[in-house]
């Protein structure tokens, strides 16, 4: 527990680090062991990945291993008894989905706001959702299930 307390520091601390300062890596009150097994949404790749190996160097006797994915199936292989320390979900949802099947205390530690990305040079003329409505746009979303996909629904809703 004491290992799964030390990385969600981590993250915590990592994700709100503004600066080279130290943080409890450089200094670690007690030696780490072990295996870490972190379930993580698809779009924290890149940045758990850089903490994990952060985290690793600074506890050589630490090994991290990730599972990226759809928070959704992540949270439901961790309800069908695959084995995950960390569950690092993009939505409330899927954290509810199998914070029963983890010990500890969900936090958040990020949020996502919703952006309208347009081609370059914006040809469509794309000021606001409204725009949505004119032919002959074409609009992409993500599908209903993961969380860009249920924060556009309720949007359009």
């Amino acid at each position: 527990m004491k290992l799964f307390a030390a990385l969600c520091a981590l993250v915590v601390v990592a994700g709100c680090s503004s600066s080279a300062s130290s943080t409890p890596m450089d200094k670690p009150k007690d030696k780490l062991t072990g295996d870490v097994t972190v379930f993580a949404a698809s779009s924290l790749k890149e940045s758990f990945t850089a903490l994990g190996k952060q985290f690793e160097q600074a506890h050589p006797g630490v090994h991290v291993t990730f599972n990226f994915g759809a928070s959704s199936a992540l949270a439901q292989s961790i309800t069908q008894g695959a084995p995950a320390d960390v569950f690092a979900s993009a939505s409330p949802a899927t954290m509810k989905t199998a914070s029963a099947d983890i010990e500890g205390t969900a936090t958040t530690f990020a949020k996502n706001t919703l952006q309208i990305a347009v081609p370059a040079g914006n040809p469509g003329n794309v000021t606001g959702l409204a725009d949505f409505a004119k032919d002959p746009l074409k609009i992409a979303v993500c599908a209903k299930q993961v969380p860009c996909g249920s924060a556009a629904v309720k949007v359009f809703a």
